[in-house]
């Protein structure tokens, strides 16, 4: 299987730098424009199935890049971002001064801390990895899967695809009107293009 992994287009979350995880936000003109630039990249990959987290950003992602496919995007909550509880929305400026202990304690081990009233890392970690084991458990599948969702999610997914630390997430930032590239084989997972902004030739790939 050759997995198009897409972080959503740019939004007004984006743009402010605060939390925005569960939030349902639209694109900005310039995150249309950034899925538009992906579909023209893939125009000629034969998907033979799309998926995209629930929320709006990452619906109207995937619907743009599949928009000259004969396929739409289904939906799937385990792809949602990070439920960033009271932290929705806000500002890590506004959190130091407004719930100091909490941020204090993510500082200090975000793996083990969570947003106050939202989601912990090992909760979302969990969640994550059924994805990963689901995608790394298909057997004989030659198709072109595309999944479209945000940050948090496809960093950490990529490290473990690439049997890494949870922690080695950081070292992978998705870059909006960009796409990356996975070849799952047998359990065995191939990174063949991170952050490409040049159109998809997959004879003269892999």
């Amino acid at each position: 299987m050759r997995l198009f992994l897409v972080r959503h287009g740019q939004t007004e979350a984006n743009l402010r730098g605060v939390f925005c995880g569960l939030t349902d936000v639209a694109l900005t003109p310039q995150g249309v424009a950034q899925a538009g630039d992906v579909a023209g990249w893939l125009a000629d990959v034969a998907f033979g199935h799309g998926v995209s987290s629930q929320l709006l950003r990452a619906r109207h992602t995937a619907n743009i890049v599949l928009a000259g496919h004969s396929l739409d995007a289904g939906t799937d909550d385990q792809l949602n971002e990070m439920n960033f509880g009271q932290w929705e929305m806000r500002h890590h400026h506004d959190l130091q001064r407004e719930d100091p202990d909490a941020w204090a304690a993510w500082l200090a081990d975000w793996q083990q801390a969570s947003p106050t009233g939202g989601e912990s890392f090992p909760q979302f970690s969990a969640r994550i990895e059924s994805v990963v084991q689901s995608l790394l458990s298909i057997k004989n599948n030659d198709n072109n899967q595309l999944l479209v969702s945000h940050q948090g999610v496809l960093s950490l997914m990529l490290a473990r695809l690439l049997a890494m630390p949870a922690a080695a997430m950081w070292h992978f930032h998705f870059e909006q009107g960009a796409y990356s590239v996975l070849e799952i084989h047998q359990g065995f997972v191939t990174l063949c293009a991170f952050n490409s902004r040049a159109v998809w030739q997959p004879a003269t790939r892999g």
